[in-house]
């Protein structure tokens, strides 16, 4: 049975910065959609080395078994893509929690949690990573 993508994002592309913006709750179909956008503009720019910046503080910190579940696969995807760093925006633990479930412990790249935009770039720019 298919049902409709319950989900929200913004993803756009600074330099070798992937900016996430994640919104509300989601589903398997929702993470579907997301992994596909996501591929699709890895693959347009070419990108050989890149960073993530999730910023989740209006990610309303859940989602369906399923889609945690499939959140594991797309970082697997994105090690394979280029993916080096992930810089996290979270607002609580109950959203540190959650995401750490989806990554079941593994540890794929350097990844930190930030308050604020300004921090998560310079820590990504100290890496290496280009933001312009």
């Amino acid at each position: 049975m298919q049902f409709e993508a319950h989900c929200g994002f913004e993803l756009s592309l600074k330099g070798e910065i992937f900016i996430v913006r994640l919104f509300h709750k989601w589903n398997l179909e929702g993470a579907k959609a997301f992994s596909s956008k996501y591929e699709t503009i890895v693959k347009q720019h070419n990108l050989k080395e890149y960073g993530v910046l999730s910023d989740l503080r209006q990610f309303e910190g859940g989602g369906t078994p399923d889609a945690i579940d499939y959140f594991e696969k797309i970082s697997d995807k994105a090690q394979g893509y280029g993916q080096v760093a992930r810089a996290l925006i979270m607002d609580s633990v109950l959203k540190e929690f959650t995401v750490n479930q989806a990554d079941k412990g593994k540890e794929r790249f350097p990844s930190r949690i930030f308050s604020e935009k300004t921090e998560a770039f310079a820590w990504l720019k100290s890496l290496g990573l280009a933001i312009s």
